[in-house]
């Protein structure tokens, strides 16, 4: 068992996987939540503690990140339906890809999480 444990640390990385920028990690992430809200509204059942939108009784409210994200203003957006909620995150992902300051921010917040992450391990060591 220890050379199992040696060799998992021996391949452990706290770097860029797979070569990807923060950016692009949120982005593939902002195209998984409107491929979710798509395989919703066709009937198949999702874990719904990873979306980024909620139904409630007028319809769905809406975040942009887990954190979510302020664009043109706001934080939560609202939805009537599933639709909807597709548009608002299809137009999410094209204000984010036109304006750097909003960019800035998703890399910086990623930057602040993993070095979170990164002192919560080593409390535990």
């Amino acid at each position: 068992m220890a050379n199992a444990i040696d060799l998992l640390k021996a391949a452990a990385t706290t770097g860029v996987v797979g070569g990807q920028s923060p950016l692009v990690i949120f982005m593939g992430k902002l195209a998984a939540q409107i491929e979710f809200a798509k395989q919703i509204k066709d009937g198949k059942e999702i874990n719904t503690r990873s979306l980024w939108f909620r139904k409630d009784a007028q319809g769905y409210v809406v975040r942009i990140g887990r954190n979510a994200f302020e664009i043109a203003g706001s934080k939560l957006f609202r939805a009537a339906d599933l639709d909807k909620v597709v548009d608002i995150l299809t137009a999410a992902k094209a204000a984010i890809e036109q304006d750097k300051k909003l960019q800035d921010a998703i890399a910086l917040h990623s930057m602040e999480r993993s070095e979170r992450l990164k002192k919560g391990r080593a409390k535990r060591k």
